[in-house]
């Protein structure tokens, strides 16, 4: 009861409306805490099935799709990524683009700069890849080229998610939702997750709110591995249990259990910045050590983390843009539950 408490404290406290939390336990879930609202002038309540964005979490999903590539024979970990590209390619620079791999590219180790997107407004066309990759889509014209010597630091790159989108969709001939929907989402029975925002999709969707407790429209991205998912509490806590607890079964042949273990494994070089695996994050907040990923866009705000020694997991989805102000402290709470139970049971 002390995060439903906390929950319920924490977003009156920072104009978020809303919070979905689930947590893990023994590698299954074990409850959902629903608070607040979806949208407060209906008053409607946040349920297992509302919609959240959850910005940056968007790379840690989609990297499932780009190792699918890999399982499938498309592509190779450790070849040059620009082979593969028609569509575009990356700049010539001082430094050796053909070490710019998919294992350094999910890894943030590819010396790619554009650390994020910021989206454009519901309703409002779309930019292509090819033009947000040239910086389009960036209100400084940043485009995505090399800024260090792939393979020599930890650098974190949305750009590099953005190049990855491209491969896939050069790849399979497919839009990348499309692809993501029909060969991860739906053999993992995330029926309601989506890199778009489809009409049947708005209608369960959570409303955003800004700083000031305003709400505003829904971005879209062009970068949609990136930044794009739409995804309920429900679909992400079984993606999380999936992520500890890697079952053949489960997995429908959407990976295999050893590939999760590859993605769940550092990737050097790491950095005082950051280090990861091949789209999950490794974190160590309060002293704890993680790996998932947290997400913000305007008016969102996610969080996933995830214990593989104990099995025990949380993730947070907030409809608002001030959301770690709530998720932080949930997350403080958590970690002495689990560090309370791991002493309990050593």
């Amino acid at each position: 009861m002390e995060i439903e408490n906390l929950g319920q404290e924490l977003t009156v406290k920072n104009n978020v409306p809303g919070v979905a939390i689930a947590v893990i336990r023994n590698g299954k879930l074990a409850w959902i805490q629903l608070i607040g609202y979806a949208d407060l002038v209906s008053k409607r309540p946040i349920t297992s099935e509302t919609i959240f964005n959850v910005g940056s979490i968007s790379k840690l999903v989609s990297s499932w799709g780009f190792m699918q590539l890999t399982e499938k024979g498309l592509v190779r970990l450790d070849d040059p990524v620009d082979q593969y590209l028609t569509r575009w390619n990356l700049p010539e620079s001082e430094f050796d683009k053909s070490k710019v791999t998919l294992r350094r590219i999910l890894s943030h180790t590819a010396g790619l700069s554009v650390h994020g997107y910021g989206g454009s407004d519901q309703g409002t066309p779309l930019l292509s890849l090819e033009q947000s990759l040239n910086g389009k889509t960036k209100r400084n014209g940043e485009t995505v080229h090399l800024i260090s010597e792939p393979g020599t630091k930890w650098d974190y790159s949305g750009g590099g998610y953005t190049l990855a989108q491209l491969l896939l969709e050069e790849k399979t001939n497919q839009s990348f939702a499309a692809y993501m929907k029909q060969n991860i989402f739906l053999p993992l029975g995330m029926k309601h997750t989506s890199y778009e925002w489809t009409t049947e999709m708005m209608a369960t969707s959570a409303t955003a709110y800004d700083d000031r407790g305003n709400p505003i429209k829904n971005r879209i991205f062009t970068e949609k591995a990136a930044a794009g998912l739409q995804t309920t509490i429900k679909d992400l806590a079984n993606f999380a249990e999936m992520s500890i607890t890697p079952d053949s079964y489960q997995l429908n042949k959407v990976l295999k259990p050893k590939t999760i273990k590859l993605m769940e494994t550092p990737v050097l070089p790491s950095s005082d910045e950051g280090e990861s695996g091949l789209g999950y994050r490794f974190m160590n907040y309060e002293g704890f050590k993680t790996i998932g990923h947290t997400g913000e866009n305007v008016g969102w705000s996610a969080a996933m983390f995830l214990d593989l020694p104990t099995r025990n997991g949380i993730i947070i989805l907030c409809n608002g843009s001030n959301g770690d102000r709530v998720w932080f402290p949930i997350y403080q709470n958590w970690v002495k539950t689990v560090k309370t139970a791991s002493k309990f049971s050593e």
